[in-house]
């Protein structure tokens, strides 16, 4: 087998690349030896074959002119560049398929520059490791530079990973087991990822990167907090120029693999299935591709596995709960789903967090509140918290129900605690970030100290500054409303 090394050497000298047609080189032996198994980085030897792979391809690709399509820098700008967005999706329901494509797209470009058509892309599990892996964060490798670290840069010095301790820490709030098990019960597709663009209609390109959509909690808790707390380029538009980006997106990548292998359905709605992505991804041999929404469903057929991928659960599918959260998302389907919305124009601060109060049925809540059978679900209150106005030193919102009072001091254990947001900062035309937030688990909880006492729930929100911000300092959250709907 021809070394990586002196394929290396062989590009760096003005080598040819083959002809990229979407299929690698070597494709007969892949044929032979099955699908390319994605291998969680966490326990990886620094030499291992496919971290070795990664680690020259990084250096490989900052070696090149940046202003080239096929470089580091040419392959972050189709996420976005240092100002904003650009082909990237959050906050709809094509974020998972769009950064499918955008890690197979760099799993690609490595094996075929390194000439290893084996290369699997690793993935960090961030659920059992919750610092970077030594990978990432060694200063050198072998005794030279490591690309995948990311260091201060002159005159770019805010662009420093941070230590995920202290205020950065991936808590069990974030990443833990409550919020994993939530993940993989939910069997709704726009709930598990993100909910469509309620506006949208056709499948002009133009919605991809448009947002408008609720978050789910796969995309606002875990994957928008560890961007956010990661800091340097993490919580930027340019974040793919850190390496941990594709780590970080192969492990939401593997959850989605593994929620599919459990059993949940993709939505099998056209404007889903048939959206293409136009022109956003790039081929070794700098060609732009088109990848559509229907082929990036089943990483089978885009020859890589998982590690760990789960056999099916044999979930029962809750039909009427179904019809109900594709009512909440999609205005064309009617339905007679309860709802309640309360508009708002008051500012949640550290000083004075918001307490949003809606009038609720006592049936509804008790019907919410009643045991159900083992192995079915009862009914639910959700919370839609639409159009979110965040101060920039704002680092997250903590959610809170039915609480006297609410401070920094209360813990993620209070069983008020809902669950705690984080967003990603977007400009330009992408709208002001909504989410789905599950109240069902709190009130259960609340229940049990008999503290719900009146007929209406009250929303709270809790800014966290981000670290080092005064607290006389901190900003504020605005949501424009907040919606209560029983499905």
């Amino acid at each position: 087998m021809v070394t990586r090394r002196s394929v290396l050497k062989a590009v760096a000298a003005g080598s040819a690349i083959t002809a990229f047609s979407g299929i690698l080189p070597g494709v007969k032996a892949f044929a032979q030896t099955g699908l390319r198994k994605r291998r969680s980085v966490n326990n990886m030897s620094l030499d291992d074959p496919d971290l070795e792979t990664y680690r020259d391809f990084v250096g490989l690709m900052r070696d090149k002119p940046q202003t080239d399509l096929v470089s580091w820098t040419g392959f972050a700008n189709q996420h976005g560049d240092a100002n904003d967005f650009k082909y990237c999706p959050h906050g709809d329901w094509y974020f998972l398929p769009w950064h499918r494509g955008f890690v197979e797209m760099y799993e690609k470009a490595a094996a075929v520059l390194t000439n290893n058509p084996e290369f699997a892309m690793p993935y960090w599990d961030w659920t059992t490791l919750r610092q970077l892996p030594a990978a990432f964060t060694d200063k050198t490798y072998k005794g030279k530079p490591n690309s995948l670290y990311v260091p201060s840069r002159g005159d770019e010095a805010s662009m420093i990973r941070n230590v995920l301790t202290g205020p950065y820490t991936l808590t069990d709030a974030l990443v833990g087991p409550k919020v994993i098990e939530s993940i993989y019960k939910e069997t709704v597709y726009e709930a598990f990822g993100t909910s469509r663009n309620p506006k949208q209609n056709n499948l002009d390109p133009k919605w991809v990167p448009m947002g408008g959509g609720n978050q789910g909690i796969l995309e606002r808790t875990p994957h928008n907090n560890i961007h956010n707390n990661i800091g340097a380029y993490m919580p930027n538009s340019n974040s793919p120029r850190d390496p941990i980006f594709m780590m970080h997106h192969g492990n939401i990548d593997r959850i989605w693999a593994y929620w599919n292998a459990l059993g949940r359905k993709n939505s099998d709605d056209p404007l889903w299935l048939n959206m293409p992505f136009t022109n956003n991804y790039i081929s070794p041999d700098g060609k732009f591709y088109t990848k559509v929404v229907k082929d990036l469903q089943s990483t089978s057929a885009l020859g890589y596995t998982y590690d760990n991928i789960p056999k099916p659960d044999n979930k029962k599918v809750d039909a009427l709960r179904t019809q109900n959260l594709t009512a909440l998302f999609d205005p064309a389907q009617k339905s007679t789903l309860f709802k309640i919305k309360q508009s708002n124009t008051r500012a949640a601060t550290l000083a004075a967090p918001l307490h949003l109060s809606l009038p609720l049925e006592a049936q509804t809540l008790q019907e919410v509140l009643k045991p159900v059978a083992e192995n079915t679900e009862g009914r639910e209150l959700v919370a839609l918290i639409s159009d979110i106005k965040i101060s920039d030193n704002v680092q997250a919102i903590r959610v809170f129900i039915n609480r006297e009072t609410v401070n920094q001091d209360v813990p993620d254990t209070d069983p008020h605690y809902v669950t705690t947001l984080g967003f990603l900062k977007h400009g330009g035309d992408h709208g002001l970030p909504s989410t789905i937030v599950n109240l069902t688990e709190a009130l259960k909880n609340i229940s049990k100290t008999n503290n719900l006492t009146n007929d209406e729930i009250t929303v709270q929100l809790l800014p966290v500054p981000k670290p080092g911000v005064a607290t006389t300092a901190v900003g504020d959250v605005v949501p424009a409303s907040i919606e209560l709907a029983f499905i």
